[in-house]
């Protein structure tokens, strides 16, 4: 399907919490209908879409606020986003009809993000990624978040990427929010990406502190993801 989602310059991400008591049965008619017809549609009923995935929580698993379904979609422009809010409304594109199970499923994320800048490979197909949402300290100057967006980029990232064994560190800035639980979705998106789906060792070696606004920071959520589609 092209270019890998988190690889395109935005990307919608679309989080869905199926109901804790649908069948087995039900799950995998969902499951299916998602990874054989739904991602592809959305890609294909979108202009400017590049490709779609899906992926399925391990961790936190208890959190009613975080997605346990996230299907991602690369956008290959900021026209394409800004054409996709136009068609929201009576304009969105009509889609194939899936099972029950997908229209009793909540909707719990539904934002697009905006790219800010990676290190590690170009493009990849991973099996796991992690998504930290946070923002600055709350009184952070401008300058202050200058400071926060330098060392988030040119340090913290790569940092990540090389001590946790992770293929790509991605930041993203939030363009557009449909839909996020209250009080509102944090303001910066980090997405680690790696080929290997297997966990890594527990455990985070000593990092470097950074400015004030970054030691401040809150963190809004810290979820992980394994590829399924």
């Amino acid at each position: 399907m092209g270019r890998q989602p988190l690889s395109c310059p935005f990307f919608l991400a679309v989080g869905l919490r199926p109901r804790p008591d649908e069948p087995e049965t039900e799950l995998r008619a969902l499951a299916d209908y998602y990874d054989t017809v739904h991602l592809a549609e959305v890609v294909r009923l979108n202009e400017g879409f590049v490709s779609g995935a899906r992926y399925e929580l391990t961790s936190p698993l208890d959190d009613e606020t975080v997605p346990s379904w996230m299907a991602v979609y690369g956008i290959e422009n900021e026209d394409a986003a800004r054409r996709f809010l136009d068609r929201q409304g009576e304009r969105r594109p009509v889609y194939t009809t899936g099972p029950p199970s997908f229209y009793r499923a909540a909707v719990v994320w539904r934002m697009i993000w905006e790219r800010a800048g990676a290190v590690g490979m170009p493009d990849l197909s991973p099996g796991k990624m992690a998504m930290i949402g946070m923002d600055p300290a709350g009184d952070a100057t401008d300058a202050e978040i200058a400071e926060f967006d330098d060392f988030y980029t040119r340090t913290h990232l790569p940092e990540i990427v090389s001590k946790l064994g992770y293929d790509r560190g991605t930041r993203f800035l939030l363009w557009h929010e449909f839909r996020h639980p209250a009080p509102r979705c944090p303001r910066y998106n980090a997405v680690y990406e790696a080929e290997d789906p297997r966990p890594r060792p527990p455990g985070v070696p000593p990092l470097q502190p950074g400015p004030r606004a970054w030691e401040e920071r809150q963190v809004r959520w810290r979820v992980i993801y394994r590829r399924a589609a």
